[in-house]
């Protein structure tokens, strides 16, 4: 698969791509799709869908900005959030999902949020805050569209291995 270099750094081809097929079917008056929204006018969380709804890339790589390299991530659904800079919902945010689904190249535990300790790495759409992290951060698995965390086939980061007490 073949991965480019963008502005922010290395993404697989897939956002960009589906930006510019929504800016050319917009031009041409073409219809397209409707997505449900992740929340719904009364402001309840739409449902999360199937944990099979993401999919796993083996070969997908990407380089984030420290430059550590990642070989293989899942694309998943998730609500368009900010990221954080850490794994804890008091770290400042860094950047913002704008489109879904996204990739997601690892995960860790961290600060829990509604129910679930795990944050997925992955890079923003749009970098805020510190601009030198180029959009890379975390998002709370509440954020994920998905029924289990972590989500099957994803490795966890290798800086967050578990101690020999377990944690």
């Amino acid at each position: 698969m073949a991965v480019r270099r963008e502005r922010h750094g290395t993404r697989a081809p897939g956002r960009r791509v589906r930006r510019a097929a929504v800016v050319a079917a917009v031009a041409g008056g073409a219809v397209l799709p409707v997505v449900p929204p992740a929340s719904t006018a009364s402001g309840a969380a739409a449902g999360p869908v199937a944990a099979d709804t993401c999919q796993v890339r083996p070969d997908a790589r990407h380089t984030d900005w420290t430059p550590m390299n990642f070989l293989g991530d899942v694309v998943c659904p998730h609500n368009l959030v900010n990221t954080r800079v850490q794994s804890t919902t008091q770290s400042p945010v860094n950047g913002r999902m704008a489109f879904s689904p996204s990739w997601f190249v690892c995960w860790k535990p961290g600060t829990p949020q509604q129910g679930s300790d795990i944050w997925y790495y992955t890079q923003a759409d749009s970098v805020s805050g510190n601009k030198r992290t180029k959009g890379w951060g975390y998002l709370p698995a509440a954020e994920l569209q998905v029924t289990k965390h972590p989500v099957p086939g994803l490795a966890r980061c290798s800086w967050s291995a578990p101690t020999a007490s377990g944690g």
